[in-house]
């Protein structure tokens, strides 16, 4: 127990110590330090006035420099960058827009009853019609007709039916290429449709691309070749095609995933001619962006994320369609059949209807999926004119650039880390002087030099800790007479601290008390108060002494400041 307390006094005993040290560096540090104002709030002899005012001036200067450079960290995090015209490149050839066709009606009657009765109804007739309604419904499945394909999927028992998958059946339901669309021009010159539209399988249901990244079969989605482009001596900048059946049309870059993200551009009806003229805007980052953070850039690079189901290359349909696959799976342990297939994740079957129209409303919610951001090298096509004629000689849809693309704009940093550290640099220096040197130098004094005092000049530290403790505090006066001492000077050689030799003053008892400063000048009578504190800026100040020189006795009384 003794060497408990021993312990704790010890401790108690270095803490005193460290504090003493921290209040003589503080003191140090406000006369030596090169901070603008800061010497006068500290140093010995100013008059109060003249330290309050100092301490306004030091702090008024400290606020304001803190307010810009805290707008200056703000525009750093929230506007670093510049978006403008680059004209400091060559356009040879353009990558013309993805264009994907998805018909009304994907159904192949014929292909589906031949599958049903073949396959699942074994060559029984009646059971192969039931089957069919059902059939009907995969090849457009999406979220809106998951109600009706999961009602429909209750009616059938059929054995053979739950052992495929869905993506299966719909590949097996669905209609081809050739019944799809009937002719096709690229740069004015007939081009065989099939060899250059892909089958996808999308959240839209059965659709057929022209330029797509890659085309869906019945076991995996596989990347196609590379895209077609256009040159600036072409004929004609233009794909014309014509759909066999009522058809929706999306028009998006050949850089993204097409999915749910996209709505429709074209809706096109047999009969009827619609010409579409477009212009593409592209959006590049410059490499300096790098440096940024995503959320101050607001962009990523097609490079820096790689996507769970998506890892070949980052944009931001590929994120959202990743997001919204992963939470698929999460909630119903398989993949939708309209998603790409991927290795260890089985797809859904006919017994995963239920789950998905429950789980569908969650997936879909863009609101969990924030964390995907726009691409930083983007391409929007724009349409700037449509024209439609319900009843035309050639009935189709035209697709063409309205003018050649000649303009990119460039992304850049506008504002970098270096201009923040100047920005900072300037204000600091402006309002209070302050370098990087000087946050070295208070680390310095608050930490290395303070310890160091407490270890080297530990004796120096106990003495002025003993002397403050022994100090008596002053007596109380309950006079509501003002006071005043004559007190001159006196320095010793033993004490470095000044003492100031009071001395009472001589009163007669009738008349009324004048009093003598410093320097011997007549005041006037107590009561004028304020031409006595002026003074107190002209003369040099007196400190108290509560020892009499006579009987080196303690004395109590009042004194001025």
């Amino acid at each position: 127990m003794l060497k408990k307390n021993l312990r704790k006094n010890n401790i108690l005993g270095n803490l005193r110590i460290y504090r003493r040290s921290l209040i003589y560096q503080t003191k140090e540090f406000f006369q030596n330090s090169t901070l603008h104002g800061v010497r006068y709030i500290a140093e010995t002899g100013r008059p109060a006035g003249e330290k309050f005012l100092w301490f306004c001036l030091t702090s008024m200067g400290a606020v304001t420099a803190l307010i810009i450079i805290m707008s200056l960290w703000e525009k750093y995090q929230t506007n670093p960058t510049i978006t403008g015209l680059d004209t400091d490149f060559e356009n040879k050839n353009v990558v013309f827009p993805t264009t994907v066709v998805c018909p009304k009606h994907v159904f192949d009657y014929n292909k589906s009853y031949e599958m049903a009765l073949n396959k699942l109804a074994n060559s029984d007739a009646a059971i192969a019609e039931k089957i069919l309604p059902f059939l009907e419904l995969l090849p457009s499945l999406s979220h809106e007709s998951f109600n009706a394909t999961e009602a429909m999927a209750k009616s059938l028992d059929v054995k053979g039916i739950k052992d495929l998958t869905l993506r299966q059946l719909a590949f097996a339901s669905a209609i081809s290429c050739e019944d799809a669309l009937k002719e096709c021009k690229y740069r004015d010159e007939l081009i065989t449709c099939c060899e250059h539209f892909q089958p996808l399988y999308t959240e839209y249901g059965f659709c057929f691309g022209f330029n797509s990244r890659f085309e869906s079969t019945e076991t995996e989605d596989i990347k196609a070749g590379p895209p077609d482009v256009l040159y600036e001596t072409d004929k004609k900048w233009a794909l014309f095609i014509t759909p066999s059946k009522d058809a929706k049309v999306f028009l998006f870059s050949n850089e993204e995933y097409f999915g749910k993200d996209f709505g429709p551009r074209i809706e096109w009806s047999e009969g009827e001619m619609v010409e579409v003229r477009i212009t593409k805007k592209n959006t590049f980052t410059t490499d300096d962006a790098r440096l940024l953070t995503i959320g101050q850039r607001k962009c990523i690079f097609h490079d820096e994320i790689k996507l769970k189901y998506f890892p070949d290359e980052y944009t931001f349909s590929s994120c959202m369609k990743d997001c919204r696959m992963t939470k698929a799976v999460s909630a119903c342990h398989c993949s939708p059949p309209f998603y790409r297939p991927v290795d260890n994740v089985k797809i859904c079957g006919i017994d995963d209807l239920s789950c998905l129209r429950n789980a569908w409303p969650n997936i879909t919610n863009i609101k969990e999926c924030i964390q995907c951001e726009l691409g930083c090298s983007k391409t929007v096509f724009n349409i700037e004119k449509l024209i439609k004629k319900e009843v035309a000689d050639t009935p189709g849809i035209l697709v063409e650039f309205l003018t050649w693309p000649i303009i990119r704009y460039k992304r850049e940093v506008l504002f970098g880390w270096v201009d923040l550290l100047v920005s900072f640099g300037g204000i600091a220096s402006l309002f209070l002087g302050f370098s990087l040197l000087s946050g070295v130098e208070i680390i310095y004094y608050f930490t290395l030099r303070a310890c160091c005092m407490v270890f080297e000049n530990r004796q120096e530290l106990y003495e002025i800790e003993q002397r403050i403790k022994n100090k008596p505090p002053p007596p109380i006066n309950m006079s509501l007479r003002m006071q005043s001492y004559k007190a001159p000077i006196v320095v010793t050689e033993n004490d470095p601290l000044v003492v100031v030799e009071m001395s009472s003053l001589n009163r007669s008892n009738d008349k009324p008390p004048d009093y003598k400063d410093i320097g011997g000048r007549i005041r006037k009578a107590e009561k004028d108060y304020s031409t006595f504190a002026k003074s107190l800026y002209k003369k040099p100040k007196t400190l108290p002494s509560y020892i009499n020189s006579t009987n080196s006795s303690w004395e109590y009384g009042h004194y001025l400041p």
